[in-house]
């Protein structure tokens, strides 16, 4: 082999190129054929496609095709992209607080740019701070316009990824809001911000409300604090547990979370490679483990969150109302690469207490309700208030008409009254 092929072997396959670079004996020489050929492709593709070609690029491409191809979740991720993928997962990253939805024709201004709108803003973040609220359209980010000629420059992941950035790091957003004639420009000073993942209300005498929007490393210790505050409420004797749309995350979460419901069993059990299997049980002393649990679900509700789901469902601890959940059952494993890009890889699959596998199945819910179309969802209706994630304000303003939401109340209202209501 060229040198040139012992470096493309040694991106394609690692430990094989080290050890041919140190003079070892290939014992498998058809993998080492393999490799030369990819090192051949790179080299041709280089020397002979009709327009320029990145090496990394390229090297990246065939990286990700390679993951691609194993199953629908795994995939490689360059440095920019896995950075994101982790500050979301560990639920802190330095940015302004808010998240973007992708840019729409409004047909209230049909001669107005597309431009991406805020979805949420986070409390006491700078965003909020600042004034910005849900529904202003982002015009430009540092000047880079965001939308011209009745389409979007780029996705909403794009521009939320120039958002973020280093505390204490200067951006200018460059808004336009209903009722304003020209947009204005916000000079924001990024900060850490902590993405709330649990919101919780009284519904009304002895019912909680308790969400949880994704699994990350705050999680576990926000739905305690939720618990204990719907508790000191009053609004503990019965709770609705929102898992709708909720795509997952830290599976390590969802257990702890199940575990504040559960006064024993097993939560989940996990089977990785070569038949290791791990076996997750509850212990004794959770905060809600005799609150009877309605817990709404629907297409979104996946992975983690189907975990959690299923644990309290398998245990006859939760009534699911609502759609069938989207069916995930395996496990993914972040990996750091070198050069700050990395793999998320499919490590194990997991089963519900029952034995049963979600993968392509889900789960059923006892009561199938329909959800509703809102034209417009406003996340976030404490904005300015200064209100924390945890302290109930920031729940969806659609509740009053979310005919999944008022099927949930009602079966935990008839638990306070032996079914009788």
């Amino acid at each position: 082999m060229s040198r040139a092929s012992h470096l493309a072997a040694f991106a394609a396959g690692g430990v094989a190129a080290c050890a041919i670079g140190a003079g070892a004996l290939p014992r498998d020489v058809a993998r080492f054929k393999t490799l030369d050929a990819f090192a051949q492709a790179l080299a041709t593709v280089q020397n002979s496609y009709v327009d320029p070609t990145e090496e990394k690029k390229l090297l990246y491409d065939a990286a990700r095709g390679m993951l691609h191809n194993l199953d629908p979740y795994s995939t490689f991720l360059p440095p920019n992209r896995y950075k994101n993928l982790r500050q979301d997962t560990e639920g802190e990253f330095g940015g302004v607080g808010v998240t973007l939805l992708p840019g729409t024709i409004d047909d209230a201004r049909p001669s107005m740019a597309p431009y991406p709108s805020i979805e949420t803003v986070v409390p006491r973040s700078p965003a909020d701070v600042a004034g910005l609220a849900p529904d202003d359209r982002v015009v430009s980010i540092d000047g880079a316009i965001t939308a011209e000629g009745g389409k979007e420059l780029a996705n909403a992941a794009t521009w939320e990824a120039r958002l973020r950035g280093a505390s204490g790091t200067r951006l200018t957003l460059t808004v336009l809001r209903v009722g304003w004639k020209d947009p204005k420009p916000y000079t924001i000073v990024r900060a850490q911000v902590k993405l709330p993942t649990v919101r919780h209300k009284v519904l009304e005498k002895g019912v909680g409300y308790l969400a949880i929007a994704r699994f990350s490393e705050s999680t576990s210790a926000d739905v305690a604090a939720a618990l204990t505050a719907l508790r000191q409420q009053g609004a503990l004797e019965s709770l609705v547990l929102d898992l709708r749309n909720d795509p997952g995350g830290l599976v390590d979460q969802s257990i702890a979370v199940a575990d504040q419901f559960l006064d024993g069993g097993t939560i989940v059990t996990i089977r990785g490679k070569g038949g290791a299997v791990e076996t997750q049980r509850a212990h004794k002393g959770g905060l809600a483990t005799g609150v009877p649990v309605v817990a709404l679900v629907d297409h979104g509700t996946a992975s983690a969150a189907e975990i959690l789901a299923a644990a309290l469902h398998d245990h006859g601890r939760a009534k699911l109302v609502g759609l069938p959940t989207y069916g995930k059952g395996t496990v993914q494993t972040f990996f750091d690469l070198e050069d700050g890009s990395g793999l998320k890889l499919t490590t194990a699959r997991y089963y519900t207490p029952k034995g049963n596998s979600l993968e392509s199945k889900g789960l059923t819910p006892d009561v199938r309700v329909e959800a509703f179309t809102p034209d417009e969802v406003i996340i976030g209706s404490a904005h300015g208030s200064g209100a924390g994630p945890e302290s109930g304000a920031i729940i969806d303003e659609r509740d009053d008409d979310d005919p999944q939401l008022a099927v949930a109340t009602k079966l935990a209202r008839q638990s306070l009254h032996g079914g009788n209501k």
